[in-house]
C-alpha cells in the first residue's frame, strides 16, 4: 500500500505526524527544559516512523514524524505542530495534567488547515479524567480505505491496558504490532488527504503562548433522571413514608439522613468529576425517548412501584425498545416491609417493561436494573456504571476534536441547583 507520492512531497516542514507525550522529568531536571522521551515512547516513535515509511513508500532523508526532545528549540516544535498532517497524542492520566501537552492539543485542534487527530491510548484513563471529548478506541481509517486487520482480542487488550501495556506484555507482541500498523495507516491516509492544491500553512503561533486546552475545559455533563411517584400519585395502598412532593424527593433507603437519593447521587457524580443535572423522567423524556440528541451520558433511577401507573410503564417500555447504551438504569428497592413483601410482583413488572435491559449488557448492568437493596451497593454500582455510560456516550455519539468552550446543556427544565 504505497503512496504514489513520497514523503519528499511533504518536505521537512510538513511531517506526517507529530507525537505528543507527557514526559517524565528526571531527578534534578530543570523545569524549563524538556526531558528525553522515555524508552517506551522513543521506541514507539521509532516503530511508528518505520511503519509509516514502509506504508508510504517514502524515500525522503528527513524523518516522517516529529517528537519534541532536547536539542530541538521551541521554534522547531511550533513549525512542526502547525504543519503536521496528523497529531498523535499518547493519552494517559499525566497527559491531561501536562501544560505543554494541553497547549499542543489546543494549537493543533484550533489551527487552519485542519489535520487528523489520532489519539493513542497509552495507559488506561477514566472518562472523568479526560477534560476534552476524545474517543480512545484504536483509530480507524476513513472510508473507502480498508482498515488493516486487528483481531478482537487485540482490541480488547488495547482498551484494557493501552499500548504501553501491550508493549510490556511479551506474550502479545503481535497485538502491539497490529496496533502500530493500524495507527500508521491512519497517519499515511491523513498525509495523502492533506496534500493538494489547497494545502497552505500560516506562520506558526508560539506554542508557549497558547491556552492550555485541558485547563479551560469544563467538567463532563451527566444527566440524572428520576422516575418515581410523588406523595400525591402513589399506587393504591402504597405507604407514603418514602415519598415527597416530587419524584426527586424519593428516599428509598432509611440511612440517607433525610437526604433524597437524587441529591446524594448528584454529590457522588460531582466527586467523580461530573457536572450533574437532576430532573424527572418527564423532563428528560425528549432525550431518553430518542427525540433529541444527548449532550452527555445519563443515569435513570427507577422506583419499580411507579410501574403500577400504565402511562409510566408504557413510556419506560418505549425507552427500553431503543438502543441507548449511554443511559444506565439503576433500580433501588426501598427498604420498607411493604416493598420486601411485594418484591416478586415488582420484579415481574420490571421484566415486562424492561426485557431488553434485563437480558443484555454486563452482569453488573443487569443486576442494577433488577434491583439494588441498600445504599452501599447503590453507591458502588453508580460509580462504576456512570463511568461506563460516559465511555459509551463518547464512543457512540459523534465527537468534535476541539475542546468544549461551554458546558453542554442537557434539559432546560433540569434541576440547575444540582450543578452548584
Amino acid at each position: 500500500m504505497h503512496d504514489s507520492r513520497s514523503a519528499a512531497d511533504v518536505g521537512d516542514a510538513s511531517p506526517y505526524f507529530f507525537l505528543s507525550y507527557a514526559a517524565t522529568p528526571a531527578p534534578g531536571h530543570a523545569p524549563a527544559e524538556r526531558p528525553l522521551p522515555d524508552k517506551n515512547v522513543a521506541e514507539f516513535y521509532a516503530d511508528l516512523s518505520a511503519e509509516v515509511t514502509r506504508m508510504s513508500g517514502s524515500r525522503a532523508r528527513v524523518p516522517v514524524g516529529y517528537v519534541e526532545a532536547p536539542g530541538r528549540d521551541r521554534a522547531q516544535t511550533d513549525r512542526a505542530l502547525s504543519r503536521c498532517h496528523s497529531f498523535v497524542p499518547l493519552v494517559s492520566r499525566r497527559y491531561f495534567t501536562d501544560t505543554d501537552c494541553g497547549r499542543q492539543w489546543y494549537g493543533f485542534t484550533h489551527r487552519s488547515p485542519a489535520g487528523a487527530l489520532l489519539p493513542v491510548l497509552w495507559t488506561p484513563v477514566p472518562t472523568t479524567a479526560r477534560p476534552v471529548v476524545v474517543d480512545l478506541e484504536l483509530p480507524v481509517p476513513q472510508p473507502p480505505a480498508t482498515a488493516t486487520e486487528v483481531d478482537q482480542q487485540t482490541l480488547e487488550l488495547y482498551a484494557q491496558d493501552g499500548l504501553y501495556g501491550l508493549r510490556q506484555d511479551t506474550d502479545h507482541a503481535a497485538a502491539y504490532a497490529q496496533c502500530v500498523r493500524r495507527i500508521a495507516q491512519c497517519v499515511v491516509q491523513a498525509a495523502r488527504r492533506g496534500r493538494g492544491p489547497g494545502w497552505a500553512v500560516r506562520e506558526p503561533a508560539p506554542t508557549a503562548e497558547l491556552p492550555d486546552a485541558f485547563a479551560i475545559s469544563p467538567l463532563h455533563p451527566l444527566g440524572i433522571a428520576v422516575l418515581a411517584p410523588d406523595i400525591d400519585h402513589l399506587p393504591p395502598g402504597r405507604s407514603d413514608v418514602k415519598y415527597g412532593r416530587g419524584p426527586r424527593d424519593w428516599q428509598p433507603f432509611s440511612d440517607t439522613l433525610g437526604t433524597s437519593l437524587a441529591e446524594r447521587t448528584a454529590g457522588l457524580a460531582r466527586n467523580l468529576g461530573f457536572a450533574p443535572t437532576v430532573c424527572t423522567f418527564e423532563q428528560a423524556e425528549p432525550v431518553l425517548l430518542g427525540r433529541t440528541q444527548p449532550a452527555g451520558p445519563w443515569v435513570l433511577i427507577l422506583d419499580p412501584w411507579v410501574l403500577h401507573d400504565p402511562r409510566a410503564a408504557e413510556r419506560l417500555a418505549a425507552f427500553d425498545a431503543l438502543d441507548l447504551p449511554w443511559v444506565t438504569v439503576l433500580t433501588p428497592l426501598a427498604d420498607d416491609p411493604q416493598t420486601r413483601e411485594h418484591q416478586g410482583e415488582l420484579a415481574a413488572r420490571l421484566r415486562a417493561v424492561l426485557p431488553r435491559r434485563l437480558a443484555r449488557g454486563r452482569a453488573i448492568q443487569r443486576a442494577a436494573v433488577a434491583g439494588i437493596e441498600n445504599i452501599e451497593a447503590f453507591n458502588s454500582r453508580f460509580m462504576e456504571l456512570a463511568d461506563s455510560a460516559a465511555q459509551r456516550y463518547l464512543s457512540r455519539v459523534p465527537l468534535a476534536s476541539q475542546p468544549r468552550s461551554s458546558s453542554p446543556q442537557i434539559e432546560q427544565q433540569g434541576d440547575q441547583e444540582a450543578q452548584s
